[in-house]
C-alpha cells in the first residue's frame, strides 16, 4: 500500500481508502458533521464561509469536495492556476484555460518532434544498410 502525508498531523501513514490517519479520522468525521450541519442550514456558502462558521481550516473543507463528500460548496476563486495563478478551471484541473490550452500545444509540439525524430532515424539507417549491401556487392 502506498505512504502518504497526513494532511491534520502532517505525520506519514498506510494510504487506504481515507485521506487522513487513523489517529485523525475521528477529527476529520467531526470536521464533516460540523460542515454538513451548516450547509443543510445555508447551502449557499462557499468554502470560505463554510469554513469558517464551521471553524475548520478551508483545506478541510476542500478535501472534503475532492473526496466527493461535500458538493454543493462553491470555491470562489481560491483553486488558482499553477502555472500564472489566474483562477483555475476546476478543483481536479488547476489550471486557466489559456494555460491549458498552452499545455495542450506543447505536448502535441513534443510529440511530433518525438515522431519526427523517430522516422529520421529509421531513414539513415534504412539508407546506410542499403548502400553498404550495394558496395559489398560491388567488390
Amino acid at each position: 500500500m502506498p505512504l502518504a502525508t497526513c494532511p491534520r498531523c502532517k505525520k506519514i501513514f498506510e494510504k487506504t481508502r481515507v485521506l487522513v490517519c487513523g489517529k485523525c479520522q475521528d477529527d476529520e468525521n467531526a470536521d464533516y458533521d460540523k460542515i454538513r450541519s451548516i450547509l443543510e442550514r445555508n447551502p449557499n456558502l462557499n468554502a470560505e464561509q463554510a469554513a469558517e462558521e464551521a471553524e475548520v481550516p478551508v483545506q478541510c473543507v476542500t478535501r472534503m469536495m475532492q473526496e466527493g463528500l461535500i458538493s454543493n460548496v462553491v470555491l470562489s476563486g481560491s483553486v488558482k492556476c499553477g502555472r500564472c495563478g489566474a483562477p483555475a478551471i476546476s478543483l481536479s484541473k488547476k489550471l486557466c484555460q489559456g494555460c491549458l490550452e498552452k499545455l495542450n500545444a506543447e505536448v502535441a509540439s513534443a510529440q511530433s518532434k518525438i515522431k519526427l525524430s523517430q522516422k529520421k532515424n529509421v531513414q539513415v539507417s534504412e539508407y546506410l544498410h542499403a548502400r553498404k549491401a550495394f558496395e559489398d556487392k560491388k567488390r
